[in-house]
């Protein structure tokens, strides 16, 4: 039963941080760049990453897509982006040290759900899985900052 909660506890626990954290009127825009950064990104890389044979998502239950990741994963990234975004700083000086620090949280987060028997990660990936959460951050972060047409000072 905690394998199944887990994936709905963090989704909840992210979208309530996220609902509390990020005002009303700026809601809307950082929703849809943690959707196209977070859950789809997500979706295409967890999808990639499985068919190469990398990674298994485990004890997802009936919320499970097509047995390659749960229902909840994609929405928890969706939200965790939305907040990446929101404190993503514009200078130089902090930004580099928070994509940094956005990546090896990911990273813990994903050695916490392999030690918890939620995810197996297999082969040589243990080592390529930091490199892949600090490429997919710094991108969606140069990204987000073109598009926002912010100026890195």
């Amino acid at each position: 039963m905690f394998e199944l909660s887990f994936y709905l506890i963090f989704a909840v626990a992210t979208g309530l941080a996220s609902f509390i954290i990020i005002p009303k009127n700026l809601y809307k825009k950082f929703f849809l760049y943690g959707l196209l950064f977070g859950g789809i990104g997500d979706t295409a890389i967890a999808s990639l990453i499985h068919s190469i044979g990398f990674i298994n998502y485990k004890n997802m239950g009936v919320t499970n897509i097509f047995g390659i990741f749960s229902f909840w994963t994609p929405i928890t990234w969706a939200f965790a982006y939305m907040l990446y975004f929101y404190f993503l700083p514009v200078r130089k000086y902090f930004l580099v040290p928070y994509i940094i620090l956005f990546a090896t949280l990911n990273y813990s987060v994903g050695i916490v759900m392999s030690q918890s028997g939620l995810l197996e990660v297999i082969g040589i990936f243990k080592y390529i899985q930091p490199l892949v959460f600090l490429v997919w951050s710094s991108i969606s972060a140069w990204i987000f900052h073109k598009s926002e047409h912010r100026v890195m000072v």
